[in-house]
């Protein structure tokens, strides 16, 4: 459909770019109320990912709040715009929230209730997609309980009951395990991103182990890399 701000598909949300071609990688775009999970190890990419993502899903009409736990607003803003994703007016008009953990971490350490002011934060219903990258790095591990993780879950769910649409990054190494897998079991969508030698050269992987309610085919792994101005970019080497 391009960007003209309009869905093509009813109950999917549109990530097309003209300039590459991650939603037919992904069957045309991510399903209406999904809870998607793009697993990775630091450096892996799923940053890269969540924040194509982003700039698909505003440059077609579908509204993002972004909660980020490495960025603050201007960082944010320099590293889309460093990958050719200007999104300024987007912000002015508030079609991209984004909430950053920054000013709230800082140097300390991160407080034992941080993940559930988050939960309570209002603004964080007001858009139709909700991306948080990286949820791994807002719990503090030693203290999750499974009260905590039922309560987390519940979250997500209530969401997903209001017609939001749920991506969550989350790096595996700093996730307790029990939560990781309930989070992958309850996933509609669940990715992983690695890097990896392909021919000689270095890229990062994109991994689709579950993709329910896709419109179209999904093509099940993929390399890709990030290129200045350009940003995500779907590169055709076979990986086999």
């Amino acid at each position: 459909m391009g960007e003209s701000g309009k869905k093509d598909m009813e109950g999917i949300l549109p990530i097309n770019l003209m300039r590459d071609e991650l939603s037919a990688k992904l069957g045309e775009g991510i399903p209406e109320s999904s809870l998607m999970l793009i697993e990775g190890n630091d450096g892996g990419g799923k940053s890269i990912i969540a924040q194509r993502l982003s700039y698909g899903f505003i440059k077609n009409g579908v509204s993002v709040t972004y909660v980020s736990s490495e960025l603050h607003t201007m960082g944010f803003v320099e590293q889309m715009s460093s990958m050719g994703y200007d999104i300024t007016e987007a912000i002015l008009h508030e079609r991209l929230i984004f909430i950053p953990m920054f000013p709230y971490l800082g140097n300390v350490k991160l407080r034992d209730n941080f993940i559930d002011k988050l939960m309570s934060t209002k603004r964080i219903f007001d858009s139709d997609v909700i991306i948080i990258d990286t949820l791994s790095y807002l719990i503090i591990q030693e203290n999750i309980t499974k009260k905590k993780v039922f309560d987390i879950v519940n979250f997500f769910k209530k969401m997903l009951s209001l017609n939001k649409t749920i991506i969550i990054c989350v790096d595996p190494t700093q996730l307790n395990e029990e939560f990781l897998n309930i989070i992958r079991a309850v996933s509609d969508i669940y990715m992983t991103v690695e890097a990896k030698e392909v021919f000689g050269v270095l890229l990062r992987v994109a991994t689709i182990r579950r993709f329910r309610r896709a419109a179209k085919e999904v093509i099940t792994q993929f390399p890709f890399k990030v290129e200045p101005k350009v940003g995500l970019s779907i590169e055709l080497a076979s990986l086999s």
